[in-house]
Formats: structure tokens, sequence, C-alpha cells
């Protein structure tokens, strides 16, 4: 059965599992990885190195340097972020990402 135009829409979008963001930054931060991650999901998929690259430069300028950023398909991690930095959540519910400054 044939999934509806409309589960298919909220699928594609930003899920946050975990953010100590707050308001307009965590919007912000979001858009950024979305953007990033459409701009380089090819017919081959997601270019993860390229799409990683422009994420953390993106944030660097933004919001200052030492921005970390892994995406993947699945991984786990314990990290220490600064406080109001970390956002782990899906994208196009199977891409795990997890950005951080520290």
């Amino acid at each position: 059965r044939p999934i509806n135009s409309d589960l298919r829409k909220q699928m594609q979008k930003a899920i946050v599992k975990h953010s100590d963001m707050v308001g307009e930054m965590r919007t912000e931060v979001i858009d950024t990885i979305s953007g990033c991650i459409d701009k380089f999901n090819g017919a081959e998929g997601v270019n993860f190195e390229a799409a990683t690259r422009l994420i953390k430069e993106t944030l660097d300028k933004q919001y200052g340097f030492n921005w970390h950023v892994a995406i993947g398909k699945g991984f786990s991690f314990d990290v220490t972020a600064q406080n109001g930095t970390l956002l782990y959540g899906f994208y196009q519910t199977e891409l795990a990402i997890l950005v951080f400054k520290c």
C-alpha cells in the first residue's frame, strides 16, 4: 500500500531526539542541516563527507569555531558539549545527525 503524501512529507523533515539548543539557534541549525544534506543528496545517495563538511563550515561561521558534526545510518555517542550547542536527531527517517560545539 502506498504511503500517503502527508506522511511522506513528514518523513522528510528533521526529527530532533535530543537538544539543549534554544529558540532561533535550534531552528537555524536544523535548517542548515536539512539544506546541506539535500544539497548533497544525489542518485548515489547522500555524500556524507561533503554534507558534514558544509554543515561544520556553516556553523563555524554562524556561531564561532569548534563545531563537530557526525552523519550516518547508525552510530552511538558519548560527548561533552558546551551548554546550548548539542543537537541529535534524524533526517529522511534513516540518517542520524549529531552536532555539538566543544
